[in-house]
């Protein structure tokens, strides 16, 4: 009795919303926003308002359901796959791993329903609510790059460093080293530098890092004027514009950051930096689609700015 009691008031709830919805269309309000709202396909819900603008009644939503299905052992043995091959975790990468290199969609619920039960993940407090999500991102490859340093938490006494492309999220350099310096930034840039042209036809244009002090110089001179450290005027002789992050506000190079974290979750699986930087540049990614499995690999070639894609099909021709 009281599961009957509860369905029907779900459904009221979903007539209570569907009535709102189509006045809201009256105002101008999209299909698509209206449809989400009510949980039904647009297709769906042009249908429902046609209908009630020819009859001028409220559509009434059937009490019958689609019987919910599992996941077969089929199914299973897949995500259990696709999680070592990938080395992922949580349902929306799996599920995106799956659609990609096995071409078959699993629901992200049963997914998640799935790891949950069987360990793999766990619930988040924070992450129960859809979260909106603004990507502040550049258009093209190589019109920005992060760079940072990071003491190591896998391998004891080391210093990592990386250069990540703002558009396509591809770590293009980077290694652990026993001191973070301003010599040691040069050489990653250095290596961006001949990566970028010979593999892109690109040249790197910006960089943003923070003030640290191999980047950054933040004492005065005699004048009190800011002084410009040897790692500024190495990248103004190489033509890349310097962008320092704002002081305490590391939400500026938060790509690096996020990058680290991953850095210090997976490195260990690794023999090597290079192999986890392969591994990392070949892997989905959530900050450039989340409905489509891409890769900082793949976004690369797709941001690139059209002067290297001309230099890439001028570099071909001559091959031929």
């Amino acid at each position: 009795m009281e599961e009957l009691i509860t369905f029907l008031k779900m459904v009221k709830l979903k007539e209570g919303k569907l009535k709102h919805a189509f006045k809201q269309k009256e105002e101008g309000v999209k299909n698509k926003y209206l449809a989400n709202m009510i949980g039904v396909e647009i297709r769906r819900f042009q249908q429902l308002y046609a209908a009630y603008k020819m009859t001028g009644d409220m559509p009434k939503l059937k009490k019958e359901r689609r019987p919910k299905s599992e996941l077969t052992e089929e199914d299973k043995l897949l995500i259990g796959k696709a999680l070592r091959e990938s080395r992922l975790n949580g349902a929306v990468k799996i599920r995106l791993y799956i659609d990609k290199y096995y071409h078959k969609k699993l629901p992200y619920g049963k997914i998640h329903k799935y790891l949950l039960s069987s360990g793999i993940s766990k619930l988040d407090k924070k992450k129960q609510k859809q979260r909106k999500y603004c990507k502040y991102q550049r258009e093209h490859s190589f019109s920005l790059g992060h760079m940072d340093w990071h003491e190591s938490k896998v391998i004891e006494g080391k210093w990592v460093c990386a250069w990540e492309d703002d558009a396509s999220r591809k770590i293009l350099a980077g290694g652990e080293f026993s001191n973070a310096t301003t010599e040691n930034s040069k050489k990653i840039v250095r290596e961006v530098k001949k990566i970028a042209f010979a593999e892109y036809s690109a040249t790197p244009r910006e960089l943003n890092t923070d003030k640290g002090s191999q980047f950054y110089a933040n004492k005065k001179n005699d004048k009190d004027e800011k002084s410009i450290s040897e790692f500024e005027k190495f990248l103004e002789k190489e033509g890349i514009k310097h962008i320092p992050s704002r002081r305490n506000h590391p939400q500026t190079n938060g790509k690096e950051e996020r990058w680290f974290r991953t850095y210090n979750e997976k490195r260990h699986e690794f023999k090597r930096f290079r192999q986890f930087m392969d591994w990392y540049n070949n892997t989905i990614h959530l900050g450039l689609n989340r409905k489509e499995g891409v890769t900082p690999n793949e976004a690369i070639v797709n941001k690139l700015p059209p002067e290297s894609l001309l230099g890439l099909f001028l570099k071909w021709v001559d091959k031929k």
